[in-house]
C-alpha cells in the first residue's frame, strides 16, 4: 500500500500568492485578498519513494483558497514534470495527495476540489537568490527582492522561520513576485508585487 512506502526528498521550494508581502497565512491569519490564489513549486534535488528515485524532477501545486486557509475548501491542481516516468508519477502522486503520509496527509483534508493532475515541462531556475518558474502556456512566476522604502538603500533581504505551513526547512527568504500568472483552463489568476517566499525543504514519510 502507498502509505507503507518510506519516502524522503529534499531540494528547493518557493511559494507565491495574492497576499501582500508577507503572506499572513504563514502566521495563521486570514489572506489579505479573497479568494487567495497561490502556487507552491518544488525542485527536487534528491528523493525517493521506496526504490523509485525523483532526483532532478519538479512539481508545481496551484490553488484557490476561499478564506482562512485552515478552514479548508481549497481547489487544487498539480503539474508533474514531463520527464517523470509512469512509476515516478505514481510515487509523486501518492506523496503530494497525502496518501503516503508526512505533512501532505495533514493538509489533504483541506482540499474540497482536486483538479485532474497534468504532466508538463517545468522550468525551475534560481539566479542571484531569486526564482523563475515556467510551465509553457500555463504558468509564469518571477520573484524579486522587496524594494527598500528608505531612499537610497538597497533592496530588503529578510528571512523568516517557524511558519505555520510546513513547506520550509530552516529560513525562508522573503520576496515579492514580479509576475505570477496562471492561465490553466481549470483555474487562472494574475498578480504582481505580491508575497513570495523562497527556501529549502526536506520532507519524509510516512
Amino acid at each position: 500500500m502507498a502509505t507503507q512506502q518510506q519516502w524522503r526528498m529534499r531540494g528547493d521550494v518557493m511559494e507565491a500568492c495574492s497576499c501582500t508581502t508577507i503572506c499572513p497565512c504563514n502566521f495563521g491569519s486570514v489572506p489579505t485578498e479573497l479568494p487567495c490564489g497561490a502556487v507552491v513549486a518544488w525542485r527536487i534535488e534528491a528523493g525517493n519513494y521506496g526504490n523509485i528515485r525523483f532526483d532532478g524532477l519538479n512539481v508545481v501545486l496551484y490553488a484557490r483558497i476561499p478564506g482562512y486557509i485552515f478552514d479548508g475548501g481549497w481547489t487544487v491542481g498539480v503539474y508533474f514534470d514531463a520527464r517523470a516516468s509512469r512509476e515516478q508519477m505514481e510515487g509523486l502522486g501518492a506523496i503530494f495527495s497525502g496518501q503516503a503520509g508526512g505533512w501532505p496527509a495533514a493538509l489533504s483534508g483541506l482540499i474540497a476540489k482536486q483538479l485532474p493532475p497534468k504532466q508538463a515541462p517545468i522550468t525551475y531556475e534560481i539566479r542571484n537568490g531569486d526564482c523563475d518558474i515556467t510551465v509553457p502556456g500555463l504558468l509564469e512566476i518571477g520573484t524579486e527582492r522587496v524594494p527598500n522604502p528608505m531612499p537610497g538603500q538597497p533592496p530588503l533581504d529578510p528571512g523568516v522561520t517557524g511558519l505555520a505551513v510546513p513547506f520550509y526547512a530552516g529560513t525562508a527568504a522573503v520576496r515579492r513576485s514580479r509576475i505570477l500568472r496562471l492561465t490553466d483552463p481549470e483555474l487562472s489568476f494574475e498578480y504582481s508585487g505580491r508575497s513570495s517566499l523562497i527556501g529549502g525543504f526536506e520532507y519524509a514519510g510516512p
